[in-house]
């Protein structure tokens, strides 16, 4: 009680006791019927909460006092006496009132009276308070009358920051809360699979990603396709590549996704073909072949060629049929060559100079082993193939004209 309030108190009660002193003057003066004497009455301050009342009694005890005040007072309310003495100045009682407080846990809620502070009241409805479980006021604080004290129990939920399990216990809060707690900053390039406002619950799993991007490029083949086309002007049964075939380049740039370091996915974000490939073609002789057998001993003896049993090349890669003439004599070739057996003239176009032949007669004539050195002047006419060279006039009376094969060797 301040200073102000007691010289308050001290004022109004001189007040009183002279107004009451006035009155009985006035009422009883001079009788001698009066029950007691002046003397046996005084004033008693009745604190009762915050509620201050002066009386002017006669009684001796404080219940009889409270009782004649028409202070109710019940079995669970304190009385404090310390300060009542009967005809003394500075006289008091304080009636202290219990509260009615009610403690909530996942069993219900525990009513009862009492005065004191939350952890005592908590104490007091047997209820445990585990470390991670939350009160809804601090245990210092003095109970109200009406109060509920709730203790909300922690339960477990899970934080995986990067792929690391972090267990927590929680009883109430948000996502961000949580992640708060388990000492988790979420980065930039961090994903969280809940929302940060969301409140947690139990068996919640929480789990925070770094997601990162990243380009890359690679150089890739272009294999190149393959066809085949069909040549008249080669004998049926022999192919050759014509066209060879180069494989093209193309640079392919990828993104990579990369989950906690680990990569997760890849997406083609683009292609660049910095050289296209050339198709490979093959082509296969459709024109019919002469059937020849060959009959004695080459007519060259520049090579030798392994031969199959009819006395043809096993190995060529193409073979031309038609007309084949003879001639002689000169000092030199076009190829820059020595005229000599085994030294044949040909069209260049067709057959270019060094070109390895074998040369087979459909008589059975065999010329063998030569190189196409010359040009035949047969090359106008559209109708001789190769002009074979021989030591006399008379070897080109003896060939003359006659159908051959030249099979190409290389």
């Amino acid at each position: 009680m301040s200073e102000q309030t007691r010289n308050r108190l001290a004022v109004t009660r001189i007040l009183k006791r002279m107004l009451a002193t006035v009155l009985v003057i006035t009422l009883v003066w001079g009788t001698i019927h009066a029950t007691a004497s002046d003397d046996a009455y005084y004033y008693v301050d009745l604190y009762d909460g915050k509620t201050l009342t002066t009386v002017y009694t006669a009684k001796t005890t404080a219940k009889e006092v409270l009782a004649e005040a028409g202070v109710p007072v019940s079995v669970y309310d304190k009385i404090d006496a310390n300060r009542f003495k009967p005809g003394a100045d500075d006289c008091a009682i304080i009636v202290t009132r219990p509260k009615l407080v009610g403690v909530n846990d996942e069993k219900g809620t525990v009513y009862f009276t009492f005065d004191g502070t939350v952890a005592e009241a908590i104490k007091a409805a047997e209820v445990t308070v585990g470390k991670e479980d939350l009160v809804n006021y601090k245990n210092t604080a003095p109970v109200k009358d009406g109060m509920i004290i709730s203790v909300a129990r922690a339960f477990p939920l899970t934080v995986y920051y990067h792929g690391k399990k972090i267990p927590l216990q929680m009883a109430v809060g948000t996502v961000a809360d949580a992640l708060s707690k388990a000492g988790v900053t979420v980065g930039k390039n961090d994903v969280v699979s809940v929302n940060l406002k969301e409140i947690v619950s139990s068996g919640m799993t929480i789990f925070v990603d770094e997601v990162l991007y990243k380009e890359r490029t690679q150089t890739l083949v272009i294999p190149f396709a393959s066809v085949t086309k069909m040549d008249s002007t080669m004998t049926k049964g022999v192919q050759k590549i014509t066209t060879k075939g180069e494989d093209g380049e193309r640079i392919v740039t990828y993104r990579d996704k990369y989950v906690n370091g680990v990569l997760q996915s890849t997406t083609q974000v683009a292609e660049k073909v910095t050289r296209q490939s050339v198709t490979q073609i093959t082509s296969v002789g459709t024109k019919k072949a002469y059937n020849v057998k060959a009959k004695g001993e080459p007519i060259s003896k520049l090579g030798t060629v392994e031969l199959d049993e009819n006395g043809v090349p096993k190995h060529y890669t193409k073979v031309y049929t038609g007309s084949g003439t003879a001639y002689t004599g000169g000092t030199g070739t076009a190829s820059g060559r020595k005229p000599a057996v085994g030294y044949v003239a040909v069209d260049p176009k067709k057959i270019p100079y060094g070109t390895r032949l074998y040369i087979v007669a459909t008589d059975g004539t065999v010329y063998g082993y030569c190189i196409a050195a010359d040009t035949g002047g047969f090359i106008y006419d559209g109708k001789t193939i190769v002009d074979v060279y021989m030591d006399s006039y008379e070897d080109c009376v003896q060939w003359g004209r006659k159908n051959v094969n030249v099979y190409v060797l290389d």
